[in-house]
C-alpha cells in the first residue's frame, strides 16, 4: 500500500535524535523557569514598594505626633516659666503699691521705677500708728532678695496716670517688667 500523502510529508521531516530533543525540553524549562523567576521578583518588588510605603506614612505619622509632643512640652515649660512670675502682684491700698511676692520661691534685684523720677520704696510693715495702716521702712534700690510672702511697696505718685513698673529676676534667672495694673512682660537679656 502506497504512504498517504500526510504520512509521506511526515516521513520526509527529520524530527532529530534525542540530544537535540532533551536539549529544547531544557531549554522550554529554562525559559519557564525565567519567567517564573521575573513575576516572583516582580511581586517581591511590589511588597517591598508596599512596605516602603507604609513605613514612610508610620515614620510621617509619628514625626507628627512628635512635632505635637514637643510643641505641648515647650507650651508647658513655657508656662512653668511663666508661673513664678505670675504670682508676683500689685495690689493698691490708699496712695500706697504694694508689690507682693506670692510665689514659692524668692525674687531678686528687684527694682521700682516711675517714669516722673525715683521713687522711695520700702519693705511694708503694716502698723495701727499709721492711718493706711501701712509703714514703708526704706531699703535699697534695687532690693537684693524678696522672698516668698513679702512685700516691697512705695508712695504712688500723685499727678501722674502712668503706671509704676517693677523689675526682677525670678528664681530661673529670667528678668521681667510687672506695671501696676498687671502687665507682665520677659525682658529680652539681649541689649
Amino acid at each position: 500500500m502506497g504512504l498517504s500523502p500526510y504520512a509521506a510529508a511526515m516521513s520526509a521531516i527529520d524530527w532529530g535524535d534525542a540530544p537535540t530533543w532533551l536539549g529544547a525540553v531544557f531549554a522550554a524549562a529554562a525559559a519557564g523557569a525565567a519567567v517564573w523567576t521575573l513575576k516572583s521578583q516582580r511581586d517581591q518588588i511590589d511588597e517591598q514598594r508596599d512596605f516602603i510605603a507604609e513605613q514612610r506614612a508610620l515614620i510621617a505619622e509619628q514625626s507628627a505626633t512628635l512635632i505635637l509632643e514637643r510643641t505641648a512640652l515647650v507650651d508647658a515649660a513655657a508656662d512653668r516659666r511663666r508661673g513664678q512670675a505670675e504670682a508676683i502682684t500689685w495690689e493698691r491700698q490708699g496712695w500706697f503699691l504694694i508689690l507682693t511676692n506670692r510665689s514659692r520661691a524668692p525674687i531678686t534685684d528687684v527694682h521700682m521705677q516711675h517714669p516722673s523720677g525715683a521713687l522711695d520704696v520700702g519693705t511694708v510693715e503694716q502698723t495701727a500708728a499709721n492711718p493706711s495702716g501701712i509703714g514703708l521702712e526704706p531699703v535699697a534700690d534695687p532690693y537684693p532678695v524678696l522672698g516668698s510672702g513679702q512685700q516691697l511697696g512705695c508712695a504712688r505718685p500723685e499727678r501722674s496716670s502712668d503706671p509704676v513698673v517693677a523689675m526682677f529676676t525670678d528664681d530661673a534667672g529670667v528678668r521681667w517688667r510687672l506695671d501696676e495694673n498687671g502687665r507682665l512682660d520677659e525682658i529680652d537679656p539681649t541689649p
